[in-house]
C-alpha cells in the first residue's frame, strides 16, 4: 500500500503540481498517503510553515493537562492552534511528543520529574 501510495503521490505531484511540493493543507491532503498529521509535518519541519502534528503523545499529554477533553487529532489540532504562536506550533508538538516519550510515559508516567508537575491536573505528585 505504501508503495502505491508514494507511486501516486510522486504522479500527482508532477501531474498537477509540476513537480513542486504544495504548502497548502488542502493541496497536501490530497495527495495519495498523505493525511493531516504528515501534512503538518511537512509543512512545519520542511516548508517553514505553521503546522501542528497531533499524534498519540499530542492526545495524551493534552488530555491530561486538560487543555481539551477531545480525543480526536482534528479537533485537538483546532482547540491547540489558538494557543500556540503560528510560527511555533511545529516546535510545540515536538515537544509535547519528546515528553510523552520521555517523562509523561503512558504506562508509567514520572511526575516527580515532570517539570509541570506544580500545575498538571493529572499530577501524581
Amino acid at each position: 500500500q505504501k508503495s502505491k501510495s508514494l507511486v501516486g503521490m510522486a504522479r500527482m505531484l508532477v501531474e498537477e503540481y509540476d513537480g513542486e511540493v504544495p504548502s497548502a493543507m488542502r493541496d497536501l491532503v490530497r495527495l495519495p498517503g498523505v493525511g493531516r498529521k504528515t501534512a503538518n509535518v511537512l509543512r512545519s519541519v520542511a516548508l517553514g510553515q505553521p503546522g501542528l502534528p497531533v499524534d498519540t503523545h499530542v492526545i495524551r499529554l493534552s488530555n491530561l493537562l486538560a487543555l481539551t477533553d477531545e480525543t480526536d487529532p482534528v479537533k485537538i489540532e483546532m482547540v491547540l492552534n489558538p494557543m500556540v504562536p503560528a510560527m511555533e506550533r511545529g516546535e510545540f508538538s515536538l515537544r509535547m511528543i519528546l515528553h510523552g516519550r520521555r517523562v509523561c510515559v503512558a504506562r508509567r508516567p514520572r511526575c516527580e520529574d515532570c517539570v509541570l508537575n506544580d500545575f498538571c491536573p493529572s499530577s501524581r505528585v
